[in-house]
């Protein structure tokens, strides 16, 4: 993790780094510090706790943004070469029963984030699971809750920052068997389902040379699970760059991923 002394040279000022024991939030310490030092973003209380967003006059499609940013290709040398964005991960883990955490976030996040922004309603998606009663046990129909927040410029862009959270989801991502049987008098129906655990949380914020550029994120609900999701992730944190790094020719500059 990057030093409060790092961040003050990065700002120019002191600046306290906060941290997950001082301040309840999904947001990796390292990204609300780097907002905190943006002249365009800010950091907001929320019942999930604490987030990040652009300053009001100062989202995408404002004066402000339009004049902060270089008209020029997105993908220019220059431009690259100070772009960093960085994917963080939740620390909890969300079991997500029969659904490929993959086509949950890309089906919520396709159908609830517009052309600058995201659309803050609840996206719920189905799945199944496996419910006991007595000796039996048997599938069941569930809900997948997912909630998606994001600023961004235009439609292009929207496409680029969903398929980055959807390519950093397919990472790390653990599955794990569990068979079901329901006894009847006439005999057994038995079978067998495979259950997707992967993060409750995940964001792709964008900087541009110490300012604000972009993001989306999401924060998934169902049943609670493991705490340690940051510790059981093992090499699938250096293997998400790999695959954000390609999307959209470069769109993402220097790519790091994080956990909470």
């Amino acid at each position: 993790m990057l030093t409060s002394t790092l961040f003050a040279l990065l700002a120019g000022t002191a600046l306290a780094v906060p941290t997950t024991s001082a301040v309840k939030s999904p947001i990796h310490p390292e990204q609300l510090a780097m907002c905190e030092a943006a002249e365009n973003c800010e950091t907001y209380e929320t019942p999930d706790g604490l987030l990040i967003r652009f300053k009001a006059g100062m989202e995408p499609g404002s004066e402000d943004y339009n004049r902060r940013f270089p008209n020029g290709t997105e993908h220019g040398a220059i431009v690259k070469r100070d772009t960093q964005t960085h994917v963080t991960f939740g620390r909890t883990s969300i079991n997500y029963g029969t659904t490929n955490p993959c086509d949950a976030l890309h089906h919520c996040l396709y159908d609830y984030c517009h052309e600058g922004s995201c659309d803050p309603n609840i996206c719920q998606t189905d799945t199944q699971d496996i419910v006991r009663q007595g000796t039996s046990s048997g599938p069941r129909h569930r809900t997948i809750s997912i909630s998606a927040n994001g600023q961004y410029n235009g439609w292009e862009e929207r496409d680029h920052y969903v398929d980055a959270v959807v390519a950093a989801a397919s990472q790390g991502q653990k599955w794990t068997q569990h068979d079901w049987c329901i006894h009847t008098r006439d005999g057994d129906d038995c079978g067998t389902q495979w259950w997707g655990e992967q993060t409750n949380f995940v964001s792709v914020n964008k900087w541009y040379n110490g300012n604000f550029r972009g993001f989306i994120q999401a924060q998934v609900s169902m049943d609670g699970g493991d705490d340690n999701w940051c510790g059981r992730l093992g090499g699938a944190l250096g293997s998400i760059a790999g695959v954000v790094n390609p999307i959209a020719g470069g769109f993402f500059g220097f790519v790091s991923a994080l956990c909470s």
